[in-house]
C-alpha cells in the first residue's frame, strides 16, 4: 500500500502531529490551523473524537477537493469499568468529503496527580508535562508519552499509528466492496 500517492491536509501545525503524518504516509501534508470546536483539554474519548472529526472536516473545507482531511486530537478518557484510571488517548479522523474513518493510537495510563490538577486548575495536559519536564512545548515533541516512558514512546509515533489506522480504508484493497 502506497500512502504517499494521496494528498493530505492536516488541521494543525503542531510539529509532533505533522511528523506523525510524515511517518505514516511518507508525504508532507498541507498544514493549517483550524478549530477543534471542543474544549482545550478533552476529558472523554467522545469529545476527543469529535475534535478530530471537526478538524479533519474543517481542514478539507479550507483546502478543497483532492485532499484527505486529517484531524489529530489527544485527550483524556476515564475507564470506570475496569481500572478506575485516566488514559491519554490519541485519535485521527480522515475525511475525504464522503467517507469518514477513525484511527486510534495507544491508550496510555496517566498519573492521577496530572489529571486531578488539570480538572482543578482547568489547565491542559501540556502545561503539567511542561512543568514536570522543565521545558516548554513538550506537546510538539515527545509529550506526556516521552516524559513518562523516558523517551521510549514518542507522541509522533502514537499519532503515526492512529493515522495509519484511519487511512487504511482509503488505501487497502481489503476495504473495497466486491460484487
Amino acid at each position: 500500500m502506497d500512502f504517499s500517492t494521496l494528498k493530505y491536509v492536516l488541521g494543525t501545525k503542531n510539529e509532533a502531529k505533522v511528523k506523525a503524518v510524515r511517518l505514516a504516509t511518507g508525504a508532507d501534508p498541507l498544514c493549517m490551523s483550524v478549530p477543534s470546536g471542543i474544549s482545550d483539554q478533552p476529558l472523554s474519548e467522545e469529545e476527543t473524537i469529535r475534535g478530530a472529526v471537526n478538524r479533519a472536516k474543517a481542514a478539507l473545507t479550507e483546502a478543497g477537493e483532492g485532499y484527505i482531511g486529517l484531524g489529530l486530537e489527544g485527550g483524556l478518557a476515564y475507564d470506570d469499568l475496569f481500572t478506575q484510571q485516566w488514559y491519554l488517548v490519541s485519535v485521527c479522523a480522515a475525511w475525504d468529503g464522503t467517507q469518514l474513518s477513525l484511527g486510534k493510537g495507544l491508550a496510555f495510563p496517566m498519573p492521577n496527580e496530572a489529571v486531578e490538577r488539570i480538572k482543578r486548575e482547568d489547565v491542559e495536559l501540556r502545561t503539567v508535562i511542561d512543568e514536570w519536564s522543565g521545558t516548554t512545548g513538550s506537546n510538539h515533541r515527545g509529550g506526556a508519552y516521552g516524559l513518562i516512558t523516558g523517551g521510549r514512546i514518542q507522541r509522533a509515533e502514537v499519532f503515526r499509528d492512529a493515522v495509519i489506522a484511519a487511512l487504511a480504508p482509503f488505501v487497502s484493497p481489503f476495504y473495497r466492496e466486491t460484487t
